[in-house]
């Protein structure tokens, strides 16, 4: 008899029958778990059902700030003259709503590294929380009136260069939770006031666009 042999027999038939049994409710557990993601579950569901999506064609919905904003087929152009110069556009929500906006984006032109992203708890052009991600895979959040909410970071699921981005805000129970590309980056109070998209410059001549945004409430 062999030593492997003897290890077998050693080995008691209630602990050979609890390992097969064991494998295959792991199978059983990662083929449920493939299924699910196949149908959605893992996908995070927006606050409510879609009200509208706005590609721009008219600026009729939105109020705009800043020196160049253009409305076109294309999407919402943002143009940046000078590094530091600001530009966008809101729309009203109701302060004391639950809903979803989510606004998808990218740098058009000019030296990488433009911010764009979406604003909340708009007063004016002055007083608003921030969103804002670029091309180069930083992430910020601020108020415009100069408080820190996150600092600027790389953030890992940025997709990088001239790609598209995901930003999105889910308000519930005066508490937003902010996704960029689904993936949730925190939560933060929401105060009231109106909600929309914005884009900072880098650098001198920059242009963002804004494909689309939705409303779900």
């Amino acid at each position: 008899m062999n030593n492997e042999t003897m290890k077998n027999e050693q080995i008691p038939k209630w602990l050979w029958g609890l390992a097969r049994w064991s494998f295959a409710i792991l199978i059983l557990v990662i083929a449920a778990m493939v299924m699910a993601v196949a149908l959605g579950a893992g996908d995070p569901k927006p606050v409510g059902s879609l009200k509208w999506e706005d590609r721009f064609d008219s600026r009729a919905r939105w109020q705009t700030f800043g020196d160049e904003i253009f409305f076109g087929s294309g999407g919402l152009v943002i143009g940046l003259k000078q590094k530091g110069d600001y530009g966008g556009a809101v729309t009203t929500v109701e302060a004391s709503s639950q809903f979803t906006i989510e606004a998808a984006a990218s740098q058009a032109n000019g030296e990488m590294g433009a911010f764009y992203g979406i604003i909340f708890n708009y007063r004016d052009a002055d007083h608003y929380t921030a969103v804002m991600i670029n091309g180069n895979g930083y992430v910020e959040v601020f108020e415009k009136d100069g408080k820190i909410l996150m600092p600027q970071q790389e953030w890992p699921n940025i997709l990088l260069g001239n790609e598209s981005n995901r930003v999105r805000l889910d308000v519930m129970n005066g508490e937003g939770l902010i996704r960029i590309n689904d993936e949730v980056l925190m939560r933060l109070p929401i105060t009231g006031g109106e909600a929309g998209i914005v884009a900072r410059a880098s650098a001198a001549n920059q242009r963002v666009r804004f494909s689309w945004v939705k409303l779900w409430k």
